[in-house]
């Protein structure tokens, strides 16, 4: 069963019941009040009709026995006193001596204690009554005598109430039944609301999201389900993104791997099918030993990019200017060939990291440079001690980046001009590996270029140890 429905016959069949509840109770109530007092008046009135009743026979002559005229007499003078109500007089054998009315004791037969009355609620010929039955001892005789009266009255207005009462139930069910509809219809709203979210989110519409109204527990289950659902798109592009990145590293790394294995296959075939001249061979051979140090360069760069992050790097203090030197004198030969110039501006001061990795990181952001510069091109690598961080810069006044690539080129094997890269020697692979050395040294990358004015990278290394 639907919520809508549980919540609707829920609320229908609680306030129904609890009106039937109430309103039997607060109608039986004054009901029974009404029957005790009528019951306490008959008990009264029979208490002051035996009363005289006995003083009247008492007042007899001594040994006279009273005949049933006599008592048919008595109890006439005292019934003028005792309005609205019926006296029947029984003997001792419980034979009626005298009735006022039509009305026989139902009482007359039931068993009672010595000196002890009966009072009770009967009914006769469709009519209610209270009535009261006694035992009556006097020096004329012993009688029975039962009074009665009529209470038709106290039931009519009963059921003059239940019919009210009815009516009124039936104008509260419809209220009621309208006024539970509404409210479900508006509680089970923002869970409908969930519920065609939820499904359109499965149909793959990551951006929808339910609009919160109110402050209660339903309003905090929208508000969950809108963070839920912000998170499973983020988590759902990160992985598309991945997908995306996975299927391009594959597709430049099959790329990478062939272009070369083409080369080796091919001279290497004409090495072994064919009688070449010495000068030929001594090509062949320089081209296949050329593309082999490209796939060990390839190679050794795939395992530094696949180890980095894996790894646990043991921080220690680093000299900054130690560092600058090791940099300038590594790269002194791969700069030489194009005639670059390396400038050092280096301020002073310790950060923490790994040597090795960070010396692998500016070799391969010194190499970067040097691959989108022309020939006697300058690269410059300055310092600058930053209070709470220490700054690096590495510019080169080469070809630039375009602005809408300088993200993409962080990712392995993406080259913005392939054929130059491939000339250079490069793979697309050295800038996803100083991102990576950046990350575990926690430290801030960020690259800013010019097409046509040259590329700066930004390295921010924090001084305290993390």
């Amino acid at each position: 069963m639907k919520l809508f429905w549980k919540l609707f016959i829920t609320m229908l069949g609680f306030v129904t019941a609890a009106f039937m509840v109430f309103g039997n109770i607060i109608i039986n109530i004054p009901f029974k009040s009404s029957i005790e007092r009528e019951k306490d008046r008959s008990v009264e009135e029979m208490h002051i009709l035996l009363y005289a009743f006995t003083a009247s026979l008492d007042g007899l002559p001594d040994g006279y026995m009273a005949s049933a005229l006599a008592v048919t007499e008595i109890t006439k003078s005292l019934e003028k006193n005792l309005r609205n109500n019926n006296i029947v007089v029984y003997n001792e054998d419980r034979e009626i001596i005298y009735n006022s009315s039509s009305y026989e004791s139902m009482l007359v037969n039931a068993s009672q204690k010595e000196d002890y009355g009966i009072c009770s609620i009967t009914k006769h010929n469709g009519s209610y009554f209270t009535e009261c039955f006694f035992k009556v001892r006097s020096k004329a005789g012993n009688y029975y005598i039962g009074i009665n009266k009529e209470i038709d009255f106290i039931f009519e207005d009963r059921e003059i109430l239940y019919n009210n009462y009815r009516l009124a139930l039936i104008v509260l069910f419809i209220f009621s039944a309208v006024l539970s509809f509404l409210f479900s219809i508006g509680f089970t709203r923002p869970v409908r609301k969930l519920s065609a979210a939820a499904k359109d989110f499965a149909n793959g519409n990551y951006q929808r999201r339910v609009k919160p109204s109110g402050n209660d527990e339903v309003t905090a289950l929208v508000n969950d389900f809108n963070s839920m659902a912000g998170q499973l798109e983020d988590n759902i592009h990160k992985l598309e993104e991945d997908a995306r990145k996975q299927e391009e590293f594959t597709e430049a790394f099959s790329h990478e791997l062939k272009t070369p294995l083409t080369s080796v296959i091919g001279y290497s075939d004409m090495l072994r099918s064919m009688d070449l001249p010495k000068e030929d061979i001594v090509t062949s051979a320089s081209y296949i030993f050329k593309e082999g140090k490209r796939l060990e360069r390839l190679a050794y760069k795939m395992m530094e990019l696949s180890f980095a992050d894996r790894q646990e790097i043991e921080m220690a203090a680093v000299d900054t200017e130690e560092l600058a030197e090791k940099i300038q004198k590594n790269t002194e030969y791969i700069l030489r060939e194009k005639e670059i110039i390396l400038t050092t501006d280096i301020e002073k001061s310790v950060i923490y990291g790994d040597m090795d990795l960070l010396q692998s990181l500016f070799l391969n952001l010194v190499d970067n440079a040097r691959k989108a510069c022309s020939e006697g091109g300058s690269i410059i690598l300055e310092g600058k001690d930053c209070k709470e961080e220490y700054k690096f810069y590495v510019k080169d006044n080469g070809c630039g980046i375009p602005e809408n690539e300088t993200e993409k080129i962080k990712e392995a094997f993406y080259m913005v001009d392939k054929s130059r890269a491939r000339k250079e020697g490069g793979a697309g692979i050295g800038l996803a590996l100083c991102v990576k050395i950046a990350g575990l040294h926690n430290a801030g990358f960020e690259i800013k270029s010019s097409e046509g004015k040259g590329t700066q990278v930004i390295l921010s290394f924090k001084k305290q140890m993390l």
